[in-house]
């Protein structure tokens, strides 16, 4: 419709001006100092230099809107350039761990019962290495640990792991392993389910990210297995709100 009305415009100028011309100019009874095709000289010149000023400003307003336009479009790829270069990539696997197993500095250790967490610390004590090598054989106490490594191109920061709702900060340098130690008094429960949700952003805060692991804890006779849930690769968070 708008372009209709543009080329509508058009004809009627066309059309209009010489006619306003003949009327006004040629047809008039006004003395003048030139004759009629002196004023048609000048008035082709005059109409025609207004014609090239006009093309000229809607060239160089067209010319600005690509120069703005490829600007923004270069700006844009420039960005998803760089989000890609500092992107974290983090792998996640989790199996049974021993007292042997040592707690470093970027570990955490969740203490639960069933599937509620009751705390979070950062170390095992002598009496958990104790407790965890003599009840190897008890199925009352699950120790599971779920590894996680950063196998992309940058830091994942600001960094909340969330275990069944228990939250916990960390960050995970590039081509970091942090292990997640969760100590698990089943008691008399058969099963319990573990929903592990990591959220995290890139160095530059440019990237922001979730994912998310689930497993059910099953004890059957003298057995502990788990079953593996949902698993999710990274998503990148896009301004709405992410529902955990």
């Amino acid at each position: 419709m708008k372009n209709a009305k543009r080329v509508l415009l058009f004809v009627i100028v066309m059309i209009g001006v010489p006619v306003f011309i003949d009327w006004v100019i040629f047809g008039n009874t006004f003395p003048s100092n030139i004759d009629n095709q002196a004023w048609a000289g000048f008035l082709g010149s005059y109409l025609g230099g207004v014609a090239t000023l006009i093309a000229v400003f809607i060239t160089i307003r067209d010319n600005n809107k690509k120069l703005e336009l490829q600007k923004k479009e270069d700006e844009e790829k420039e960005r998803e350039q760089k989000r890609y270069s500092i992107k974290p990539y983090l792998d996640t696997r989790y199996n049974f761990f021993e007292e042997s197993s040592i707690v470093g500095s970027n570990d955490r250790v969740f203490d639960m019962k069933g599937d509620k967490v009751e705390k979070l610390r950062y170390r095992f004590t002598p009496l958990d290495v104790n407790y965890i090598k003599m009840r190897k054989e008890s199925t009352s106490y699950v120790y599971l640990k779920y590894t996680i490594r950063n196998i992309g191109a940058g830091s994942a920061v600001d960094m909340k792991i969330k275990i069944n709702g228990f939250s916990g900060g960390i960050a995970i340098a590039k081509d970091e392993i942090v292990n997640i130690y969760l100590i698990i008094e089943m008691g008399q429960l058969k099963e319990c389910d573990i929903n592990i949700v990591l959220d995290y952003w890139d160095m530059e805060r440019i990237g922001h990210y979730y994912q998310k692991d689930s497993m059910t804890i099953c004890i059957e006779g003298t057995e502990q297995i788990v079953k593996p849930g949902e698993h999710t690769q990274a998503i990148e968070v896009v301004k709405q709100k992410i529902n955990y």
